[in-house]
């Protein structure tokens, strides 16, 4: 219950953090947002070194980034960040 529990918020957590990663420009906060996705990997990793365990963080993260990328396309942006998804702003 526990590894199952670490592995859906270490996911979710990588997962969101990607996904910020991927939606914001370039500024310095971008790849402060992939260190916290490699540091979170990292943490599980050295946590538990099961094969399965490693496989299942890697897809539910993935998972988790394409879920939560169609949930906050449909929404138009990520509510606490205030972050629009890019090419949303069209130049006229």
């Amino acid at each position: 219950m526990k590894k199952t529990l670490m592995l859906l918020l270490c996911s979710f957590v990588a997962g969101h953090l990607l996904l910020i990663f991927s939606w914001t420009d370039f500024s310095i906060f971008r790849y402060v947002y992939s260190l916290g996705a490699l540091f979170i990997g990292i943490y599980y990793f050295k946590t538990y070194e099961s094969l399965g365990l490693r496989i299942g963080f890697i897809v539910t993260a993935m998972v988790f980034w394409l879920l939560l990328l169609f949930v906050y396309v449909a929404i138009g942006k990520i509510p606490i960040l205030n972050l629009e998804p890019p090419g949303l702003k069209m130049e006229q």
